[in-house]
């Protein structure tokens, strides 16, 4: 079996959602032969780069810029198929013989979706949502089945119209590390915090925060900085106490090792969380989607989320380490909404031929 998963490099998440859906096929259908391809660098090779660091530059930067650009996009979700594109696309899909497109990206959806409603193609296309919240970009009228983080994404599809029976709620996926269980020490002296600030930069009130942490003689503090290399040298340098360490295969195990994560509120990490069994702590969730994902985290009751400048981020970390009985309530939330989410291959949708034909 052939399967083609497309994404794209904006953050981390659509990446890591694409090699997690990769892992969990090979599970259940370890012969089968499965792609990830880049769909900018497919489609754009010579404008990848500005499009890519465009995109950093906005979300680091111009916040307010980014989510204006994304309401824009989310209304007019279809996009133009030029000849060039469309013979690209053709090439893609026949050179490797492709039964399933997977899609963690809603630019992806809307070009094979276009594509198929243009070529008249019946080519299964499956599209997994990697955050809490799904605008129009996600919706592609060619869709064949749409997997989903939440209950309330579900709704959020069928009152934009997409059919009830083409939503599976499954969670946003996670590597298979995330989901097996691990024994915790529960006899540990002090508290772990382990401190995410994103694949596009620190979360806020940093150096406040780090400084106040390292003042607590009863915890210890793992700082992960990714591929940001000057940050990583930046913390080693001013903060010797904190075990500062840069891109890594074993988030897994720092995650569910933690006491608390303080992180963005990626759709990813939100759900690697909850698999780790791990509190969240989020600061000022600034970007359209990540305000979702926060708004999930409080619903769930899963960890706190601090939306404003007025409150003492120091003073209410130090609080929360404290409070045990809140942090396992959290836990136990977590375990809940794990519980409720259906992990089933997409290659099972597809040999009972649940896809609608066109």
């Amino acid at each position: 079996m052939e399967i083609l998963i497309l994404s794209g490099a904006f953050g981390m998440g659509h990446n890591s959602a694409a090699q997690a859906i990769k892992e969990e096929i090979l599970l259940s259908e370890p012969n089968a032969k499965i792609a990830i391809i880049d769909m900018i660098d497919y489609i754009f090779p010579k404008l990848k780069g500005i499009i890519y660091s465009c995109f950093n530059f906005l979300v680091s930067k111009f916040s307010l810029v980014y989510n204006f650009f994304n309401r824009i996009s989310a209304r007019r979700a279809s996009v133009p198929l030029k000849k060039s594109v469309v013979k690209k696309i053709d090439k893609l899909l026949g050179d490797q013989e492709v039964d399933l497109v997977i899609s963690t990206f809603p630019l992806c959806t809307q070009y094979i979706s276009t594509y198929k409603k243009m070529k008249n193609c019946n080519i299964p296309l499956y599209t997994y949502i990697t955050d809490i919240c799904s605008n129009e970009e996600w919706i592609g009228e060619k869709t064949d089945m749409y997997f989903v983080g939440s209950e309330a994404t579900k709704e959020e599809l069928i009152n934009k119209g997409v059919d009830e029976k083409k939503i599976v709620v499954s969670g946003i996926p996670v590597k298979n590390n995330f989901r097996n269980k691990v024994d915790t020490d529960n006899n540990k002296n002090k508290k772990e915090v382990l401190i995410m600030g994103g694949g596009l930069g620190i979360i806020p009130y940093g150096d406040d925060l780090l400084q106040s942490l390292c003042k607590m003689e009863d915890v210890e503090i793992t700082f992960i900085a990714g591929k940001n290399e000057k940050l990583l040298e930046e913390i080693k340098e001013e903060y010797p106490e904190i075990n500062a360490i840069g891109y890594t295969n074993k988030v897994h195990d720092y995650m569910k090792k933690a006491d608390l994560i303080i992180t963005k509120a990626g759709g990813i990490t939100l759900f690697e969380a909850i698999y780790s069994s791990t509190p969240l702590y989020v600061i000022r969730p600034f970007l359209s989607q990540e305000i979702g994902n926060a708004r999930f985290i409080e619903e769930f009751q899963i960890g706190k989320v601090i939306w404003t400048k007025g409150t003492d981020v120091c003073e209410d970390v130090t609080s929360l380490l404290k409070n045990d009985i809140l942090l396992d309530d959290m836990k136990h939330n977590m375990k809940k909404t794990r519980d409720k989410l259906k992990s089933i291959s997409p290659i099972r949708y597809y040999e009972m031929g649940s896809r609608l034909c066109y």
